[in-house]
């Protein structure tokens, strides 16, 4: 009995004995890790792809993207951040009539113009951001029905009024008709950027129901104005031309621009200005006089500049100082004295060029304001341009001084006020001198039209070149981005680790 007794306890104790065990293996440490640190890793490859989808949502809607190349070639202008933080007031839309697949896969070039468009769209509320295949929205193509829209086209439009204005890829690209964007697939080159000055000219323009006009004379040789006309449509004027000798000045110009003409006008083209300026007795007109050095002496001109208290001398300035000549072999291009006045605000600080330039004098016994806007510098002197052939220059025995060169005559009217301005030379506005980045004609000049049509939205932006790309960063960014790589990242491993460590050590 009793060894029949003893089966049952043998039995029960390998069965404790086996329960004992695996319930060993079933609480082993090991095995515990191993599931922590997969868990663990999961969640961690999680985390990294959902922040990196999160990061990437962002940097498209704020445009969270570092710009490493030295010519911004991916970020804003100042210019166009000012006036997107203080001018813009109206919904904007931006619609690429492409999708941005296919927009990309024409290369970094039009990666650019994408990045760009984005970061206004990420700067702005007003502004939205839309790519449209022309083939599968051909409602959208029926809307602009009337115009050219073509493939990789950026229309501008103001959502409240319908207004808009289409940028074509050889507006954005600056390339002329003879050179067209199909350049780029032939040549693989294109120069430069325009498209964040094309896109805030056009939103200067739709967002204006009322632009300000500036009318161009013809008709009397006149000088080609095409930067000055460019300048000024792309800060939203409305430009046209016409022939003073045969057409009438429109009631609804603001400005008339008489662009350095080549004879001199007539009692009856004189006798329009005049009507002009007066506007029934409300006043409230402008004329904008260019002089030139090339210009025959101009009588009937002159006279009209004379009753408005200016006058536009016979001979050139040349600068004698060596500090301000851009040019050390000629005394005819040298820099400017940018006066302070309500019209240069902007322009204030910038270096100002002028050449080839003319003296605008101020006449006594006039009831006009007299402005002088800019002027030459000191040991400037003046060259006749009446000198015979056989006369010869003497420097040393020259006039000296310091001369204006441009002067704005202001009249009050019975409401508001006529304003001529007179300046020495067209070159000032001349394509040269207004391409420079550097010097402050533009913005010069914007300031000038801008004050006498009532307007504060004029703005400057350089176009961006493709011809040098490099990429670098100042000091500042090198300096943040070693303190995070070689400190921050490395102590935040270090203490990740020893915050693991002491957890396992004490578990």
């Amino acid at each position: 009995m009793k060894k029949k007794n003893n089966i049952p306890e043998k039995e029960n104790a390998v069965k404790t004995e086996k329960s004992a065990a695996a319930s060993v293996r079933e609480v082993n440490p090991r095995k515990k890790h191993i599931v922590v640190a997969t868990v663990f890793t999961a969640l961690f490859i999680a985390a990294v792809v959902v922040l990196n989808i999160i990061v990437g949502i962002l940097s498209d809607r704020f445009g969270l993207k570092a710009d490493l190349t030295a010519e911004g070639l991916y970020s804003l202008d100042s210019q166009t951040e000012y006036y997107l933080d203080y001018f813009l007031n109206t919904d904007i839309s931006l619609t690429v009539t492409s999708s941005e697949k296919r927009f990309n896969e024409g290369g970094d070039y039009f990666k650019q113009v994408d990045e760009i468009l984005k970061k206004l769209s990420a700067y702005s509320s007003h502004i939205t951001l839309d790519f449209l295949d022309l083939e599968q929205n051909p409602d959208f193509a029926a809307k602009f029905s009337e115009d050219e829209l073509t493939e990789a086209c950026v229309v501008v439009e103001n959502k409240n009024s319908g207004r808009y204005r289409i940028i074509t890829p050889n507006d954005y690209f600056g390339l002329t008709t003879e050179k067209a964007w199909e350049y780029y697939y032939y040549y693989g080159y294109i120069a430069g950027s325009y498209i964040e000055q094309e896109t805030v000219s056009a939103m200067l323009y739709v967002s204006d129901d009322d632009p300000a006009k500036v009318v161009f004379t013809e008709g009397y040789g006149e000088h080609g104005s095409d930067a000055l006309s460019d300048l000024l449509k792309k800060n939203g004027y409305e430009v046209e031309t016409v022939n003073i000798l045969t057409g009438e000045i429109p009631e609804d110009a603001d400005v008339v621009v008489v662009y350095a003409p080549t004879s001199d006008y007539g009692a009856g083209q004189l006798a329009k200005l005049d009507k002009f300026l007066d506007n029934g007795g409300q006043s409230g007109k402008n004329v904008f006089y260019f002089a030139s050095s090339d210009q025959p002496e101009t009588p009937n001109i002159e006279g009209f500049l004379n009753d408005w208290g200016l006058s536009v001398g016979y001979s050139v300035i040349g600068q004698k100082n060596p500090d301000y000549l851009i040019n050390q072999q000629t005394y005819y291009i040298h820099l400017q004295d940018i006066k302070d006045t309500e019209f240069t605000q902007d322009a204030l600080g910038k270096m100002m060029i002028g050449s080839d330039l003319r003296p605008v004098y101020t006449l006594s016994g006039t009831s006009n304001q007299l402005d002088v806007l800019l002027g030459s510098f000191e040991n400037s002197f003046l060259y006749p341009l009446d000198l015979g052939e056989n006369e010869e220059f003497d420097l040393s025995t020259a006039e000296t001084g310091i001369y204006n060169d441009v002067v704005m005559s202001s009249k009050n009217g019975s409401d508001s006020v006529s304003r001529v301005c007179a300046a020495g030379s067209d070159t000032l506005a001349g394509q040269t001198l207004m391409s420079y980045s550097n010097a402050g004609n533009q913005l010069f000049f914007l300031g000038i039209f801008d004050g006498m049509c009532g307007r504060n939205t004029g703005i400057s932006i350089t176009p961006k070149s493709f011809d040098a790309v490099t990429f670098d960063m100042n000091a500042t960014t090198a300096n943040v981005l070693g303190i995070i790589l070689c400190i921050v990242i490395p102590v935040l491993i270090i203490a990740a680790g020893i915050v693991i460590y002491v957890c396992r050590r004490h578990r």
